[in-house]
């Protein structure tokens, strides 16, 4: 009897032992499970459908290229509008250029101007021929019966030589001047002359002034006769 009952306690010990490493493995298969369903859910939220973020890229992406075709459109506008500008510039410039060349041929030698302006202004005298006079002017006005028709022909000899060609106007007051002194000078220096000592002093200090005024007189009213005939 005792051996019976201790084997039933030990059969009944086997099973409860069996059961419990039953339940033990069924709840560890749970545990597990539980924990690849978990992770399944985990995964299906960190990884959602990104269908619509592709479509999202494609219509941002020909949003991008209508842009760019619009400002290369406009750009290509603006480049023909530059380009006819450019020839509406080049032709300008080639008419001007053909303006400049016709208004070239039609001016005169500006030298030859300036030789004529120059005659015309000096008197029909050469500028030697003044600076010349001029210096015989000076040394002529220490007499004193010319010392005031000298000063004032030299006068008129240096603004005639202060001028410049192409000025607004000829110095027209200092040649009527330089006329005057040129047609009063050698009659006052030969009516001074008249006293002995005078023509004597006229002699020694001054001998070319009436020789050289008289030349001059005589050599501008032939040049300014012969500038006359060729107005």
């Amino acid at each position: 009897m005792a051996l019976y009952e201790s084997l039933e306690s030990d059969v009944a010990s086997f099973f409860v032992a069996q059961g419990s490493l039953i339940e033990s493995l069924v709840h560890s298969l749970c545990l597990r499970v539980a924990t690849i369903e978990a992770k399944g859910q985990v995964q299906s939220c960190g990884s959602p459908d990104l269908s619509h973020v592709a479509a999202m890229i494609d219509t941002s992406a020909q949003q991008c290229l209508a842009y760019v075709d619009e400002k290369v459109a406009t750009l290509h506008y603006k480049l023909e509008g530059m380009d006819a500008e450019f020839d509406r510039i080049t032709r300008q410039c080639r008419d001007l250029h053909a303006h400049v060349k016709a208004v070239q041929t039609t001016v005169p030698d500006m030298g030859e101007l300036e030789i004529v302006w120059r005659d015309r202004v000096l008197c029909g005298l050469s500028q030697e021929q003044l600076l010349g006079l001029a210096k015989d002017l000076t040394d002529l006005s220490h007499v004193s019966e010319c010392h005031v028709m000298a000063l004032a022909t030299r006068h008129a000899i240096q603004q005639i030589l202060d001028a410049k060609a192409g000025g607004s106007a000829p110095p027209l007051g200092a040649m009527m001047d330089l006329e005057r002194g040129l047609d009063a000078l050698p009659a006052l220096v030969q009516a001074t002359a008249s006293n002995p000592e005078v023509q004597a002093s006229l002699e020694y200090n001054y001998p070319m002034s009436l020789p050289i005024i008289s030349t001059i007189r005589q050599d501008r009213r032939q040049r300014v006769l012969k500038y006359s005939h060729t107005q």
